[in-house]
C-alpha cells in the first residue's frame, strides 16, 4: 500500500495538486510548489510508550514490507526513506 501511494504521488500530477490542496488546507499561506515530488518521505510507526522503533519490536510481515518498500523507492525512484517510532500517550 506505502509503495503504490509513494509511486501515485511521485508521479500523479493530480496526486500532487490533491497534495498540494491538503497542505494548503491544512496549513494556510504553506504552498508547495508545482512540479514537486517527494525526496524523502518519512515512515512512522505507533509503539507502546517508550517502546523503541527496531528491526526486533516490528512484526516479520512488516520488516519485509518495509525493507522491500525502501528498497524499491530507492532504486527505482531514487527516494530515501526515513522511519520512526511514534509513541503513544494514553489521555
Amino acid at each position: 500500500m506505502v509503495s503504490a501511494q509513494m509511486q501515485l504521488s511521485a508521479y500523479s500530477a493530480e496526486a500532487r495538486a490533491q497534495f498540494a490542496r491538503l497542505v494548503a488546507q491544512a496549513s494556510p499561506g504553506r504552498t508547495i510548489p508545482d512540479g514537486f515530488q517527494p525526496k524523502k518521505p518519512v515512515l512512522a510507526s505507533l509503539l507502546k510508550d517508550g517502546t523503541e522503533l527496531t528491526p526486533d519490536t516490528l512484526f516479520p510481515f512488516s520488516q519485509v514490507t518495509l525493507a522491500h518498500t525502501a528498497t524499491m523507492l530507492r532504486d527505482t525512484y531514487h527516494i530515501d526513506v526515513e522511519v520512526i517510532g511514534v509513541g503513544y500517550l494514553p489521555a
